[in-house]
């Protein structure tokens, strides 16, 4: 994992991260738990955006899955593990220009923008098709 050696302050979790850790995705779970553990170690703040939660909720939405719901509310809010961030009109506006620059979709520029808004270091997640300029740093697991 490239992160390992990152000497971050605050990462920014993407969507994923958080169904492959809570769904025990096979071959992603542990890369992300010790990822968690890693930042944990070197006293990185852990941040996402409320869209987390809306973007993890449409499964279990659309299967019916009451308990998957359950989960993903209790445990993407903020803690002591993660901080959870509102989506304020900053974002949005911030959102807009970077999908104008970069063409990414408007749920990832949301995020990006979330991350850059509060001074994360790194965007982590697994999609490479983000694109960013030098705003952030991005890191895949």
């Amino acid at each position: 994992m490239e992160l390992v050696s990152l000497k971050a302050k605050r990462a920014y979790f993407d969507t994923n991260l958080f169904i492959y850790l809570f769904e025990s995705h096979p071959e992603y779970q542990e890369k992300v738990a010790e990822l968690i553990q890693h930042l944990d170690s070197i006293k990185c703040e852990i941040i996402t955006s409320e869209l987390t939660l809306a973007e993890c909720l449409v499964k279990p939405f659309a299967d019916k899955d009451v308990d998957s719901q359950n989960h993903y509310e209790d445990n993407i809010k903020t803690s002591d593990f993660l901080k959870v961030m509102p989506v304020s009109r900053t974002t949005l506006i911030k959102a807009a220009e970077l999908r104008a620059l970069y063409k990414n979709k408007l749920p990832d520029s949301i995020h990006l923008a979330s991350a850059i808004e509060h001074n994360c270091d790194v965007f982590v997640g697994n999609d490479k098709k983000i694109k960013i300029g030098s705003e952030i740093n991005i890191g895949n697991i």
